[in-house]
């Protein structure tokens, strides 16, 4: 099984971020996390380890739904620009408190998010998303 180096975490919520980083580190499922709370961040982020730092690309990227200024689906339409490769190479999950069935439909609509995660992240969301990582 291939090493999670690199983890990014995308929520508006700080409080969130912290047990997602905490939990991450715990488990040992990976050595870096990143975490941002605003997706325009998160885009800058990427898009600089693409162009300059390969060492810094994420291998996991979890990324919640509702969020202000730029929400998940505003991410994945710039998202959707970056490279090819990049985006099968990074594992995307949607991370959400919605229990709204329509963006768990919405989201199957995106070839590269592999599953849609409620919140919050547990040890067995962490399992399952260790063992799809091949």
């Amino acid at each position: 099984m291939k090493k999670i180096q690199t983890v990014l975490v995308i929520d508006d919520d700080p409080i969130n971020n912290v047990i997602c980083k905490t939990l991450i580190h715990t488990l040992r499922f990976s050595e870096v996390v990143h975490s941002f709370v605003r997706a325009k961040d998160a885009l800058e982020y990427l898009r600089n380890a693409i162009e300059s730092q390969p060492e810094k690309i994420p291998q996991v990227l979890f990324l919640d739904v509702n969020m202000p200024e730029m929400d998940g689906w505003e991410f994945l339409e710039e998202y959707d620009k970056l490279p090819a490769d990049f985006k099968e190479s990074c594992h995307l999950y949607m991370l959400s408190s919605s229990v709204n069935r329509e963006d768990m439909r919405k989201s199957e609509h995106y070839k590269y998010i592999r599953d849609f995660i409620q919140k919050p992240l547990s040890p067995v969301s962490l399992e399952d998303v260790q063992g799809g990582y091949v």
